[in-house]
């Protein structure tokens, strides 16, 4: 099915956002330092169109259920790519101490030495906490990949019974379409920018993310 003429006009819409973003801070001579800055523009910009989603649903009587504390999505499989992999590196390398990122480090790595051994299928639905999740909350939750970013939703107990029966695939979290389109979107435009100027990016799981920095 061919997406409506609505839907293809508001994805244009946001690739250009992602892609002017980009434009903004980076060039043919960008350095890692320009392209942390845009990428924390990028996600500034989904978080504020997350706290006017939030404000409304909250208006209309159908809240957003995520709250600090609550992990129940933060077991699965998560997806980011290149670049969010170096910015939140760059993240943990500067504000971990080398205890603390060896253990994230050693995480990732039992839990990609877990996932790599399955089929794609089964992959997405093994359930295991983030190498980054600590005490039931995000330790680099300014860094997350814009995959967390968007990932909002209406009913925490959809979300439970998620993790408790992933292979139930007619039970899905109840999430809010629209963060997850602008946030996809948007980084296809920023994307589009950075391969324009010779940045190859691809994607990755956030175990290989996080357990091999310097393959991703």
């Amino acid at each position: 099915m061919n997406m409506s003429a609505g839907t293809q006009d508001i994805n244009r819409i946001f690739f250009r956002d992602g892609y002017r973003l980009a434009s903004s801070y980076l060039n043919s001579n960008f350095s890692s330092g320009d392209l942390y800055k845009g990428i924390q523009a990028l996600y500034e910009a989904i978080d504020g169109l997350n706290e006017a989603l939030i404000h409304r649903a909250s208006v209309e009587g159908k809240p957003v259920a995520c709250r600090r504390g609550c992990s129940w999505c933060c077991n699965q499989a998560v997806f980011a790519v290149t670049y969010e992999f170096e910015y939140l590196n760059n993240y943990l390398e500067k504000k971990f101490d080398k205890v603390r990122l060896t253990k994230v480090r050693e995480k990732a790595a039992h839990k990609l030495e877990v996932t790599s051994g399955l089929s794609p299928e089964k992959r997405l639905l093994y359930k295991a906490p983030c190498p980054l999740l600590e005490n039931g909350v995000c330790s680099a939750y300014e860094a997350r990949p814009m995959a967390c970013r968007i990932y909002l939703s209406s009913d925490v107990k959809s979300c439970m019974r998620e993790y408790q029966k992933p292979e139930n695939t007619r039970d899905f979290p109840a999430l809010f379409s629209f963060p997850l389109q602008a946030g996809r979107i948007m980084n296809e435009g920023f994307t589009a920018l950075l391969r324009e100027l010779g940045y190859e990016s691809a994607e990755f799981t956030m175990e290989q993310g996080l357990s091999t920095p310097d393959n991703v």
